[in-house]
């Protein structure tokens, strides 16, 4: 028969118009994603690759025959055979690296993991329901906001592709299988229900950029086992390329805040982890450029975050890490090639080091806590900026072989380590240090445990994390917490939240025992007058107006140190005619107050806390208002230990009001 048969040209020309076709779909199906980034067809998955690459070629024919099931087990081999890209560090030789150099890290991921294993979902302190295996996503009862951690951030999936990597265990991929799948078919109604909270725990803010990292992590260490099955690779990869579409529309345009930087971090590591998506070079470059754009705008010239908030400083350090590292492992370019972000980079590791207390803390600023995971932090900064002053401060703690914390048993920035710890150094050239821009001053005598450390905060800081405690200092000498921050609990909904982010937690005059008002999520500071670090003593004074417009008052502090001996403090209110001042201090310390008013503290060593003038004082209350986080204590899931607060109570009257203490050691 005579026409039965194509020419070779007509075919040729059928095969292009099938192709244009199939491009034409591919791009048409591929903008949807980002409106159902958590319904993402196999179709739309395989358009958004670029199935060119070399390695691909089976997965492009079975595309092609839209054989999605051979192409989801074409994939999934890909990818467990696929040695590069890696992660920020190489899953063949971390293992080693933690058991050689840090091996007091395997016993807390490898119990982080088994609770997992054991069926234990939670983000402390919320947990969610498991019955005969099925986990319950809607039970919020409180209303918790650790509930988005659990099913938006995922946090707690970290350990498990570490514990497989240290021990081969096929529980621990068998484990994440089991909640990733449960949660991804769960995903429709959690963002339905919401737990509760009144807005999507999925898909909003840096949620899915935080779970975007998380997950890339755990598929990188998981993807040769047999527990990741092709079904639940594909199911992963759907999922990384939804929060990386959402996420890019989402952060076109710069925006403040840490959260665009963790929300960008899931941009960054899925462009550099996964090439293999059409618009990976794209989500790369705007992760580093965001990140870059946070580090020139939202630090300031001495290093410190805006937030003033040393929780929130090292949680934009970690992500701008894991983004620069990975780009650094992979011969990509970053941030760290840019002199004018690098060198933001290494004064924000410099204002940390310029934090760090003797007992190898860094204070509870704002609603941070005692955290020791600078350590991370430092190591990095030590070997980026050869700054033999960071391998110092670093090497110091990680001799003490503890697993840095935040907020947490198990520090997350923990998870950075790709590298040995720093060895050798110098110490630090100036013990006090002046953090003129950020508004802290550090009074410190060494670096020794039984050394005396003082931070004193007069600087503006914006953002729900700050607080309104200016002036405000926090005390440390013999290694005992004298005077302590009132940090913050692990979640909003903690009965200690409201108190902590209040004036009346800070070591602060307080005027009717009432908070000074933020303004547009600026927390008032003050205007230092005079600061002076001379041999044997140490001297600040400050002001501030926060109680100007409630009360028409101005409280003045002037600290004098006496490096050896006894510490004076004394403030002055100016206004607030026929208001009561208080004067607060709080401390975990055993104390007592005695007839003549004064406090007696007692730890490692005895303290006087002694007042001028104590019969103008009305009262002393003593008041256990807040469970303090205390150093070492990782924040159990109550909040931390008790701290008592000791206020003197005075009435103001038209000449104001005068407090003087005088701290004496013993």
């Amino acid at each position: 028969m005579t026409g039965s048969r194509s020419t070779p040209d007509s075919s040729a020309a059928a095969m292009l118009l099938i192709l244009l076709g199939v491009v034409m779909t591919m791009s048409v199906a591929y903008a949807d994603i980002v409106d159902h980034p958590d319904r993402i067809s196999d179709a739309e998955l395989f358009a958004a690759l670029d199935l060119e690459r070399p390695g691909l070629e089976r997965v492009r024919e079975a595309v092609g025959r839209e054989d999605y099931d051979s192409a989801t087990v074409a994939w999934a081999e890909y990818f467990a055979a696929r040695e590069q890209p890696t992660a920020h560090f190489d899953r063949g030789t971390w293992p080693d690296l933690i058991r050689e150099h840090y091996p007091f890290l395997t016993d807390p991921i490898i119990a982080d993991a088994d609770r997992i294993v054991a069926g234990e979902v939670g983000h402390s302190p919320a947990h969610l329901p498991v019955t005969d295996g099925v986990i319950d996503w809607s039970a919020n009862p409180t209303r918790d906001t650790n509930y988005v951690g659990m099913v938006g951030s995922q946090w707690l999936l970290n350990c498990l592709g570490r514990a497989y990597l240290l021990t081969g265990d096929e529980r621990y991929p068998e484990a994440f299988a089991w909640f990733f799948d449960s949660w991804y078919e769960a995903q429709p109604s959690i963002r339905e229900h919401q737990g509760g909270l009144g807005f999507d725990p999925i898909f909003r803010a840096y949620y899915p950029g935080v779970r975007a990292r998380v997950l890339a992590d755990c598929c990188y260490c998981m993807a040769a086992g047999p527990k990741l099955t092709p079904q639940i690779h594909v199911k992963l990869i759907k999922q990384l390329l939804g929060c990386a579409a959402w996420l890019a529309a989402d952060n076109q345009v710069y925006k403040v805040g840490n959260q665009q930087v963790a929300a960008v971090l899931g941009c960054g590591i899925v462009g550099l982890m996964f090439p293999e998506f059409r618009d990976a070079e794209a989500w790369a470059t705007l992760a580093n450029q965001r990140m870059g754009e946070h580090l020139l705008k939202v630090f300031h010239p001495d290093g410190g975050h805006r937030e003033l908030c040393t929780q929130y400083h090292k949680t934009v350090l970690r992500d701008v890490a894991y983004v620069a590292l990975t780009a650094w492992a992979n011969d990509r370019p970053s941030m760290l090639d840019d002199p004018e972000t690098a060198a933001a980079l290494e004064r924000a590791y410099d204002w940390l080091a310029a934090l760090v207390m003797p007992t190898g803390e860094t204070p509870a600023l704002h609603s941070a806590v005692f955290a020791t995971d600078w350590a991370v932090h430092l190591s990095l900064g030590a070997e980026l900026f050869d700054r033999p002053d960071f391998a110092w401060l670093a090497g110091r703690f990680w001799q003490r072989q503890l697993a840095p914390s935040q907020k947490g048993s198990f520090g997350l920035a923990n998870y950075i380590i790709s590298r040995p710890p720093p060895d050798g150094g110098t110490p630090p050239a100036s013990l006090s240090r002046h953090l003129d821009s950020s508004g802290f001053a550090v009074m410190r005598t060494g670096f020794e445990a039984d050394d005396r450390y003082l931070v004193f905060q007069y600087g503006w800081a914006n953002t729900g994390h700050a607080y309104p405690g200016a002036l405000h200092f926090c005390l440390q000498i013999n290694g005992d917490l004298v005077a302590t921050s009132p940090g913050s609990p692990r979640s909003y909904r903690h009965p200690a939240y409201r108190y902590c982010h209040s004036t009346a937690s800070h070591n602060v005059v307080s005027i009717d025992g009432e908070s000074y008002p933020n303004a547009n999520s600026i927390a008032p500071g003050g205007t230092l007058r005079a600061i002076a670090d001379l041999p044997g003593l140490w001297y600040v004074r400050a002001d501030h107006e926060g109680y100007a417009d409630t009360h028409d008052a101005t409280i003045e502090r002037r600290v004098l140190v006496i490096k050896d001996g006894p510490v004076l403090m004394s403030d002055r209110v100016t206004g607030a005619d026929g208001h009561e001042a208080r004067w607060s201090w709080h401390t975990p310390l055993a104390s007592e107050v005695g007839d003549d008013r004064t406090a007696r503290l007692s730890g490692a060593g005895s303290y006087s806390l002694v007042p001028a003038r104590p019969d103008e004082a009305r009262e002393v209350a003593v008041e256990e208002h807040w469970m303090a986080v205390l150093p070492r204590d990782c924040q159990p899931d109550d909040c931390g230990g008790p701290a008592t607060a000791l206020r003197w109570i005075k009435p103001v009257g038209p000449d104001g009001a005068r407090f003087v203490f005088l701290l004496l050691c013993r």
